[in-house]
């Protein structure tokens, strides 16, 4: 039987029957493109966005490099859902680097249906504690991980929200979201697919080997899947969600992280 689309965004997928039928008439379909900025850091949040596929990265903005990726959300989340609940202004960019179909809601009828409904209400609140443990485990990883370990960690987590092998992602991309030097990530990638860990195509990295390529991320990756794991495992007493499970393999998550320098990159 096909899956209805809704079901492929983890979030909706969540939500009791009773609970989606509240959301629904206030969806509309829409198109991640590619290159496209969904808001600007500063303005204010016109509507919530649901991936049912792609890849939306929250970038915060610096002069000098362009700035660097702190967030990744695909089918797993929602964007703009924490400045629209508040009526704030966006804190980041918010880019698609990888285009899908979509869902969204306009930023007052989600804030009506937060309003309206306390299990929706905390059903956010959990996709925002996993947004917000997300970038502070970013900001750890920028300061004290290297450039290799961080770029194993984000090919991972691009890999754990297309559920392929294939990252459709360049260096250039890849370089911009890290904040980094396209030439550096060069180098990283040379050595990665000289050890048979990934091989670089054009227009997208294909990874041979998820298990090296887990020893030589940092911690970050493991830690952050962790939390999402207890975090979602905890639905509201007395409900019974469709799906809680995050794209990838949770199992992973729930192992202790370790680094491991297989391949000499530091």
């Amino acid at each position: 039987m096909q899956i209805p689309a809704y079901e492929k965004n983890t979030f909706l997928a969540a939500l009791p029957a009773a609970e989606f039928a509240v959301l629904r008439s206030h969806l509309a379909p829409f198109d991640l493109r590619i290159g496209h900025c969904l808001y600007y850091r500063g303005d204010q949040v016109g509507h919530v966005v649901f991936p049912l596929s792609g890849l939306v990265a929250m970038t915060m903005p610096a002069r000098e490099n362009g700035g660097a990726g702190v967030i990744l959300i695909g089918r797993d989340g929602l964007v703009g859902a924490f400045a629209a609940e508040a009526s704030a202004p966006a804190a980041c960019d918010a880019e698609v680097h990888i285009g899908g179909p979509a869902l969204r809601i306009s930023a007052p009828a989600f804030r009506h249906v937060l309003e309206q409904s306390p299990s929706i209400r905390r059903h956010a609140a959990r996709f925002d504690s996993a947004m917000m443990a997300q970038a502070q485990q970013t900001a750890l990883c920028h300061a004290a991980h290297s450039v290799e370990a961080r770029i194993c960690r984000w090919l991972l987590e691009v890999e754990a929200r297309s559920d392929s092998s294939k990252v459709p992602l360049t260096q250039s991309t890849l370089a911009q979201m890290l904040g980094v030097r396209r030439t550096t990530v060069t180098l990283v990638a040379g050595r990665l697919e000289a050890a048979g860990v990934i091989k670089c195509h054009r227009g997208y990295i294909q990874i041979i080997s998820h298990e090296q390529l887990e020893r030589c991320s940092c911690e970050c990756y493991a830690q952050v899947r962790a939390y999402v794991a207890k975090l979602t495992a905890a639905p509201d007493e007395g409900v019974t969600p469709r799906s809680l499970s995050e794209p990838g393999t949770p199992s992973a998550a729930r192992q202790p992280s370790r680094i491991i320098p297989s391949i000499g990159l530091n």
